[in-house]
């Protein structure tokens, strides 16, 4: 806040005034911070004074970005390793997650408090009260605090991690099962898409034949696909910024571009959407309105609008959500096609290593992990084939 007060003129008639800039209270002392700067001008008019009050709240402001690292408090911190490593290297789906959770009750605990001064005691009682309300919701602020203060001892504003003894809150297990369509029921699945729109219907195939994540599909550009090899490079995501309100195009999940394979008989109708995207192209002419990159350069995305900006990906979902209630498919989510390709991969005798690959995970386990029910099944059927010899 700031104020003014006018000056005697000086000897020679200069007038001028005295600003004062109050930042709130001391931390430590609790005395309130003032800051006073006095500006001669040749005229008081309000446009002057305006002007020399905005630029000496601005130069405060600069003072205060400089303060002590020691004394600097928690949402300080959390300002700064948002735009020194959540921004710069996790993705925009990580950033909203973590956004989500900080406004969601941990800047309410923790905001003004001395980042020096948080013990763990204190976060033991931050997460308890969370999980008063959901276990799974505490679990996921404790991820986020246990990379801020990992950060924060990292870079080297604290010497010892008050997170370090503090273990994750335990939830029950409960064994939920993958859904998923089975052959008989991919094959109806795809009697279906062709009486739907053409973009939905590549949509939703690529992601039962590829195993796509939702961004992934979304991201897709058409130069990534090579129609001599039946492949397509999968190494960006789309996902919808909610703090700056747009699409971004960022790296996939675990930041590694992989190769996926498609079927042949696939790669025609694929190629054929792919023309009619650039026949459209050619159509709009001055009306086509592509997100551009960072290098200056349209990008080509393989869904888009008709004035080739990309939709958001989760525009694919509810078209599946629509197509599911009216031709009264078996209710499943769109990103459960993606464990449909896994299942029907499995059940067809496709090596593991080879689905983790496709499916994009970073370690194999994951993959078992997450199938290990139809694996057991597989193991099961495997050791039956020794009948014959008994």
């Amino acid at each position: 806040m700031a104020s003014y007060e006018e000056l005697k003129p000086t000897k020679t008639g200069v007038p001028g005034i005295k600003i004062t800039v109050e930042k709130g209270y001391d931390e430590e002392t609790g005395e309130r911070l003032r800051f006073f700067k006095t500006v001669r001008m040749k005229t008081l008019s309000d446009r002057a004074i305006k002007k020399a009050i905005t630029e000496f709240e601005i130069e405060v402001a600069n003072k205060d970005k400089t303060v002590k690292l020691e004394k600097i408090n928690f949402g300080n911190f959390v300002e700064r390793w948002m735009v020194n490593y959540v921004e710069i290297d996790l993705s925009v789906a990580t950033k909203n997650d973590y956004k989500y959770h900080l406004d969601g009750g941990i800047l309410d605990e923790l905001k003004d408090r001395k980042l020096a001064s948080i013990k763990t005691f204190h976060l033991v009682e931050c997460i308890n009260k969370w999980k008063e309300n959901s276990v799974s919701m505490a679990i996921q602020k404790y991820v986020v605090l246990k990379s801020i203060f990992a950060k924060a001892v990292e870079w080297g504003l604290l010497k010892e991690n008050p997170m370090k003894e503090l273990k994750r809150p335990r939830v029950e297990k409960r064994h939920k099962e993958l859904e998923f369509y089975d052959e008989y029921q991919l094959e109806r699945l795809f009697e279906v898409l062709e009486h739907v729109n053409k973009r939905h219907k590549i949509q939703i195939k690529l992601t039962v034949l590829t195993g796509l994540r939702i961004g992934e599909l979304g991201g897709m550009r058409i130069e990534c696909i090579d129609f001599n090899k039946n492949t397509i490079l999968i190494n960006k995501s789309l996902q919808y910024d909610k703090e700056k309100k747009k699409l971004v195009l960022g790296s996939t999940k675990n930041k590694k571009a992989r190769v996926v394979d498609i079927p042949d008989k696939f790669i025609e109708e694929l190629k054929s959407y792919v023309v009619e995207q650039e026949t459209i192209k050619n159509k709009m002419g001055r009306a086509w309105s592509p997100m551009i990159g960072e290098d200056g350069e349209e990008i080509n995305f393989l869904f888009c609008r008709d004035n080739g900006y990309p939709q958001n990906p989760r525009s694919a979902a509810a078209a599946w959500d629509r197509i599911v209630k009216k031709y009264e498919l078996p209710k499943i989510s769109f990103h459960n096609l993606r464990h449909s390709y896994a299942s029907y991969s499995l059940s067809k005798g496709v090596n593991i290593k080879i689905i983790q690959e496709q499916l994009g995970h970073s370690d194999i386990n994951l993959t078992i992990g997450t199938y290990s029910h139809l694996t057991e099944r597989d193991k099961s059927n495997a050791s039956n084939i020794f009948n014959n010899l008994l």
